[in-house]
């Protein structure tokens, strides 16, 4: 009887244990990932100021009203992404300058994903890409000179 019980445990657990891994974050095993992960936001940066980068949150939704939320603000992060349904974007901007945009369509209000964005510079541009991973995945990557920037910014 114990043998049985050990037996069943452990099937239970290892389920579990793999239902867990992030590529099965879809249908109905993503409101689990939402309880045990929930959002998680990276950010990279190399050869930057990272007091010269902020990042915004914004959402387009029928059902509530979504206001622009400041992410990242000096390269630390100050607060999570919410959980909403509807069109969302996330605007990254270095030294008050727009250097990417990642766009994203959430279906359902509960679903974690993965944010993960790098800047990086070299002589002439600021490199920005970015990545979301999950249910409702989005990819976008750009340089912009930094000519303009300073230009911008005068």
């Amino acid at each position: 009887m114990m043998i049985t019980f050990k037996n069943i445990l452990t099937a239970f657990l290892l389920t579990g244990i793999f239902s867990l891994h992030p590529s099965l974050n879809k249908g109905p095993l993503s409101y689990l990932h939402y309880l045990v992960y929930g959002n998680h936001v990276n950010l990279s940066v190399k050869d930057v100021d990272s007091n010269r980068l902020s990042i915004k949150w914004s959402c387009n939704n029928d059902q509530s009203s979504c206001k622009e939320l400041v992410i990242i603000e000096n390269g630390k992060l100050i607060n999570e992404i919410p959980f909403e349904a509807g069109d969302q974007q996330i605007a990254v901007y270095y030294n008050d300058r727009l250097v990417g945009v990642l766009k994203q369509f959430k279906a359902q209000k509960k679903q974690a994903h993965h944010y993960s964005f790098r800047v990086s510079s070299d002589e002439d541009h600021i490199n920005f890409s970015g990545e979301i991973s999950g249910p409702s995945p989005s990819v976008f990557s750009r340089s912009i000179s930094k000519k303009d920037i300073l230009l911008a910014n005068l």
